[in-house]
C-alpha cells in the first residue's frame, strides 16, 4: 500500500487537482491549507449562485454538513460534480446528534451519489442506524460493526470511512485497517474536516478504496510526525497543529514507508 500512497502524492504534486470545498467556517483555513500543503489546490466556493460554474471546473468536491446552512449549494454543486463523473466526498458532521443533519445527509446521498463517506465512529453509527448517537461533533463510540459498514457501503455503492483509533475502510467488497495516527489529532479542532478534504484530492487522482486507505495514512503519518516533534520540544496543541500542515507539506516517500494499512 505505500507504493499506491507515493504514487497518488505525486499525481496530486504534479496534476493539481482543484477540489472544492463547502465546509463549515471553524475548519475553512485549515482544509485550504492543508490541501495547498499536499499540493493540491482548493476553492471554497459555495454561494448557491456560483457554485455549478465552480463546480464545472472542479476535479472534486467535498462536502461537510458543519456547513448545513449551505446544504442548496451541496445538493447544486453535487449534482454538477456527479454528472462529470468526478469524486463526491461527503462529511456527515453532527448527524450524531441532529436529526435535520441526518436527513439532509442521507437525502444529499441519493440526489448525488457520493463516491466516499467519511466520519467518526458515531457519525457513521448514526447513519448505519438511522439515530442519535451522541449530542454534539466528537465520537463517543470506541468500536464500530464493520459488517453493517460494508454493507451500508455496498448497498449505495459508495466508500464508507469511520475514523477512529483504526480508520475503518470499505466498499462493500475490499476493507482495511489503518493504524496510523496520533491521540494529539484528537487534540486540534478540524482533524476530520481535513481528512475528508484530502480525500478530495486522493479520490480526484484514483476513484478506489486502495486510494482512500492510502489517503487515511497519509493523515495518520503526518500526525505520527508532528506529534513526535511536538512532544519533543514539549509543546502543546497549537504547536502540533502547525507541525502537523509543516509535515503534509514536508512527506517523502521515505516517510511514507510508515504506513500501516491492514486487509480485513
Amino acid at each position: 500500500m505505500e507504493e499506491k500512497l507515493i504514487s497518488i502524492r505525486n499525481q496530486i504534486i504534479e496534476k493539481r487537482p482543484i477540489v472544492q470545498c463547502i465546509t463549515n467556517a471553524v475548519t475553512v483555513n485549515d482544509c485550504a491549507n492543508l490541501l495547498l500543503a499536499a499540493g493540491a489546490s482548493v476553492t471554497m466556493a459555495h454561494h448557491p449562485l456560483e457554485v455549478e460554474e465552480i463546480a464545472a471546473g472542479s476535479t472534486a468536491l467535498v462536502c461537510n454538513f458543519g456547513a448545513i446552512a449551505d446544504y442548496e449549494a451541496m445538493e447544486k454543486a453535487g449534482r454538477i460534480v456527479h454528472e462529470k463523473g468526478h469524486a463526491i466526498v461527503i462529511d456527515p458532521v453532527g448527524v450524531s446528534g441532529s436529526t435535520y443533519r441526518r436527513t439532509k445527509c442521507l437525502e444529499l446521498m441519493e440526489k448525488v451519489h457520493p463516491s466516499c463517506i467519511r466520519g467518526n465512529y458515531s457519525e457513521i453509527r448514526s447513519l448505519l442506524e438511522h439515530c442519535s448517537t451522541v449530542t454534539g461533533v466528537d465520537s463517543a463510540d470506541q468500536k464500530i460493526d464493520i459488517e453493517a459498514m460494508k454493507t451500508f457501503a455496498k448497498k449505495e455503492q459508495t466508500i464508507l470511512i469511520a475514523s477512529g483509533e483504526k480508520d475503518i475502510i470499505t466498499d462493500g467488497t475490499t476493507t482495511f485497517s489503518c493504524e496510523n495516527g496520533d491521540a494529539f489529532m484528537a487534540r486540534i479542532t478540524g482533524s476530520g474536516c481535513m481528512s475528508s478534504a484530502l480525500l478530495g484530492a486522493f479520490l480526484a487522482m484514483e476513484n478506489s478504496v486502495e486510494s482512500a486507505a492510502a489517503c487515511c495514512a497519509f493523515m495518520g503519518i503526518a500526525g505520527e510526525l508532528a506529534a513526535e516533534k511536538t512532544r519533543k520540544i514539549g509543546g502543546g496543541t497549537m504547536t502540533f497543529h502547525d507541525a502537523f500542515l509543516d509535515e503534509v507539506s514536508l512527506m517523502t516517500p521515505e516517510k511514507c514507508k510508515r504506513c500501516r494499512i491492514n486487509p480485513l
